[in-house]
């Protein structure tokens, strides 16, 4: 697959929110399930992994808005 195939992927508002979702899973198993953090880390790692869960779709969407007009 070239890689102008695959910027257009992130076109599909569905790409950016499974990539997103599968941040926040994958996140939030190693930092707290894995991490074995105590309770209030685990309160803060939450927060910050849902901050991010909602940050990385947009960041995707910039990154496609501003790929050259050849992708």
């Amino acid at each position: 697959m070239s890689i102008v195939s695959r910027v257009r992927l992130l076109e599909s508002p569905l790409v950016r929110w499974a990539i997103a979702v599968l941040y926040l899973g994958t996140s939030l198993f190693l930092l707290i399930v894995v991490g074995d953090l105590p309770k209030p880390d685990q309160v803060a790692v939450t927060i910050t992994c849902v901050i991010g869960f909602l940050v990385v779709p947009l960041a995707l969407k910039g990154y496609v808005n501003s790929a050259p007009e050849e992708y």
